[in-house]
């Protein structure tokens, strides 16, 4: 019987971490950008509801952008530590991290929202919805290109 690879386990689960992460932040976004928002040219009777599913879709967009950022670095620095890493690797990684975290910074997933009044906290800078979804989209697709193009060795323990 072979011992398990607990490094090998790892590796799998922040993969697993970060691309449900990443579904979870596009999906929530999508449905508030393309489902939620057109409502308020609808009806005013729908802003309680529409505030209300606001703060619950922070909630997951907040959660999974922490989870997107933590494992996203640990698996960088994983997947650079292993000499593999080619400058074509290395250059979409940059355009990838790039977009991510301008996406997350639009959408406010990095930084706390000021509080009203609050002018001494930063509030970020923003794009509109559909932008930061083209942004996410882009980094998501980058992703999976690269683990495509190089993918990781499976004979590589954790370092």
């Amino acid at each position: 019987m072979e011992a398990i690879d607990v490094g090998a386990v790892i590796r799998i689960l922040l993969r697993l971490i970060h691309a449900v992460s990443a579904a979870v932040w596009l999906g929530a976004g999508a449905y508030l950008v393309f489902a939620l928002l057109p409502l308020r040219r609808n009806s005013s009777a729908l802003g309680d509801i529409l505030r209300a599913s606001q703060r619950q879709f922070r909630r997951w967009w907040v959660a999974s952008s922490a989870l997107l950022l933590g494992s996203g670095v640990a698996l960088m620095f994983d997947r650079l530590a292993d000499g593999r890493g080619t400058a074509v690797y290395v250059g979409l990684l940059i355009v990838k991290v790039g977009a991510g975290l301008v996406a997350l910074a639009a959408s406010g997933g990095l930084l706390p929202r000021p509080a009203v009044g609050r002018s001494d906290l930063p509030s970020g800078f923003r794009l509109s919805g559909r932008v930061v979804l083209v942004l996410g989209a882009v980094a998501y697709l980058l992703g999976v290109l690269l683990s495509v193009i190089y993918p990781p060795d499976p004979t590589a323990g954790w370092r």
